[in-house]
Order: structure tokens, then C-alpha cells, then sequence
């Protein structure tokens, strides 16, 4: 049996956790053969990593499911063209608000009313709570009877072999450039979409002489260069980051993209938690430390920075950055030869 799936829009985040995600479901299925539609600038990497049991797709003309974040309203043109949806984070976001509206109710029986019919794929609430990675694909009804624990006792097993790829030579972009001292530095990957990013002030206050890591294209590292503060720039192959990671001492993430490849690159790492459950985000297989949200008004909605300049509850910067049990719990993670 054949499953080719368009994974290509969304977050990058997102699609990593599908990607682990389906690499250990081909092993528990063996008979469906899965194959997945993806940005292009994660390809290399993905096939140098998961090539060997999934088939990853140059094009979308065979695509028997799509992965969609949109409403009901804006998926009907597709499923009047026969296209087919699975929609992972309906539920999550509905679960996460903290009041609930009759239009989420509504919301909720409409999707179920389209994943009985078979338009619009949905994961069971039941699971609402587990990783991400997992909702992504236990919706698909092909997929239906794996089991959470099958799951994350595959994903385990898979991840000393995953983690081994990641620590070998991996496909980077050309123009990376690493500092003479970053072997004996921190790292930090402070920026993501919404409110996950480190402040400015908390980084000069806290890490003045960690490096900060930033796309090359990324506005956000001029504030810290302003700061007096050392940057990196990453480029266009996400084994950048991991490469980075692996030459520094030791590495600090928030819960954005990179944080989902270094989850699987390396146990020298701090993921810190902002928006999301910790449960939904972090892999079960991760073997480095995790410093969880201490805010009132975590979780919160996914907001992006650039439309949305305060978050859900009323917030230009995430409040966790100000508290000093969040911070003391990220210093203490950094081996202390670090700071000698």
C-alpha cells in the first residue's frame, strides 16, 4: 500500500516531528510505503536521515493527503476538487484557549462530522496532550491502529540510530563560518515565529558571552549586534544548525525549529519551553534538559510576532523571560566549566 502525503507548508518545527514521526511508524507498518512532499531546503538532510524508509517527494502530483492548519470554510474549494485533509492541530488549539466559545464547540463537531466522512482527517482527543509528532499521524486512518506506546517505544529505539546520523558529517551550506572559540562557548538559538524569543535585555543580562544564533536573513540579530552581543549566521541547510550545536559546548534552544532537530543531534542542549505543552513539543526520546514555562497563561495561541505584537494575554515579550526560577533553572543547565 502506498501513502504519499504533502507535508510541505506549515512550520518547520511541525514537519521535523512528522518526519521522526513517520520514520518509526514505517517500521511498525511495513506494508504501507510512505512518501512525503516537503520544503526543499530540508530534503537533503531528510534523505540523508530517513531515506532508508521513507521516499521523499520532488513533486505533488500523487498526493493522496494534505496537511492543513486552515478552517472548515477555507478547505471547501479543495474538497469540492476531491483533495483530502488531515488537520493535527484543530483539537490542540480549541484545547489550549483558555475560554471556549460556542464557535469552538461548533468547530470541534464539524471536523468530526468531516473526519467520519472521511474529507478532513482529525487525531482523537484522547491524545491531545501527547507529541506533536505522534497527533500528526495517528489521525490518518490508515495509521489508526498504532498504539502510543508501540510509538514511543519505536521512536526511542530509532533515535540512537537517528542521533548517530546527526553526529556524522552532514550535508551544510557552504557559506557557514564557525568562530575560533566556539568550542568553549555557549550557543543559543534564540528566535521562533510567536513569543518563544529570548530577549535582548535577558541575553546581555544573563549569557553576555554566549554566541547567538540567527538565519542569515534574520532582522532580530541586529538588536543583539547593537547589544555588543556575538551572533552566527545559519543558512539555507538546516545541518547548519545541528553542526553548530555539535562544535559548541554546550547549546540553549527555545521551543522552535531548532530545537526539534537538536531533540534528536545531541543531549548537550537546553530546550526551553514558552508557548507549547511541554508534552506536545518535547520528543519522548529526548536525552537533554528541558526548562518548563513557569507563566500563568501557559499554554498560549500561537500568535506570529509580526501580526500580532502582543500575545494572547496582553504581552509584547513572554512574561517566563522575567522570572527568575525560569532563568536560574536555564543557567544551571550549562556545565559549569562553561563559565570557568
Amino acid at each position: 500500500m502506498q501513502l504519499n502525503i504533502d507535508s510541505s507548508r506549515g512550520g518547520n518545527g511541525d514537519i521535523w516531528m512528522r518526519l521522526v514521526s513517520f520514520y518509526s511508524v514505517a517500521a511498525l507498518v511495513p506494508e504501507t510505503k510512505i512518501g512525503i512532499l516537503i520544503p526543499a531546503f530540508l530534503r537533503n538532510l531528510t534523505n540523508y536521515t530517513f531515506g532508508d524508509r521513507i521516499t521523499i517527494l520532488t513533486e505533488s502530483d500523487l498526493i493522496h493527503l494534505t496537511y492543513t492548519s486552515l478552517g472548515l470554510k477555507n478547505l471547501i474549494g479543495g474538497i469540492a476538487q476531491g483533495k483530502k485533509y488531515i488537520a493535527p492541530y484543530q483539537k490542540a488549539v480549541i484545547n489550549d484557549k483558555k475560554t471556549k466559545q460556542l464557535k469552538d464547540v461548533l468547530n470541534n463537531g464539524l471536523f468530526d462530522i468531516a473526519n467520519t466522512l472521511g474529507l478532513i482527517q482529525v487525531p482523537p482527543a484522547r491524545y491531545i496532550a501527547g507529541y506533536q509528532g505522534f497527533l500528526d499521524i495517528i489521525g490518518i486512518k490508515k495509521l489508526a491502529a498504532v498504539q502510543y506506546h508501540q510509538y514511543v517505544q519505536q521512536l526511542i529505539a530509532d533515535h540512537t540510530a537517528v542521533s548517530r546520523r546527526l553526529q556524522a558529517t552532514l550535508p551544510t551550506s557552504p557559506q557557514l563560518v564557525l568562530p575560533a572559540d566556539l568550542s568553549t562557548s555557549v550557543v543559543v538559538f534564540p528566535t521562533g515565529t510567536s513569543r518563544q524569543f529570548v530577549p535582548v535585555w535577558w541575553a546581555a543580562q544573563h549569557l553576555p558571552n554566549a554566541y547567538y544564533a540567527f538565519f542569515y536573513k534574520d532582522a532580530d540579530a541586529l538588536p543583539f549586534e547593537d547589544h555588543g552581543l556575538k551572533t552566527i549566521k545559519f543558512y539555507h541547510e538546516p545541518g547548519d544548525i545541528i553542526h553548530l550545536s555539535h562544535q559548541a559546548n554546550y547549546t540553549i534552544t527555545t521551543d522552535s525549529f531548532p530545537s526539534h532537530l537538536l531533540q534528536y543531534a545531541t543531549s548537550r542542549c537546553t530546550v526551553t519551553i514558552t508557548e507549547v505543552l511541554k508534552s506536545r513539543i518535547i520528543s519522548p526520546a529526548f536525552k537533554g534538559t528541558v526548562v518548563n514555562a513557569t507563566a500563568p497563561c501557559h499554554p498560549c495561541l500561537h500568535l506570529d510576532r509580526k501580526n500580532h505584537p502582543l500575545c494572547a494575554a496582553g504581552h509584547a515579550e513572554c512574561i517566563n523571560w522575567k522570572n527568575s526560577q525560569y532563568t536560574q533553572q536555564i543557567l544551571a543547565s550549562i556545565p559549569r566549566q562553561v563559565f570557568a
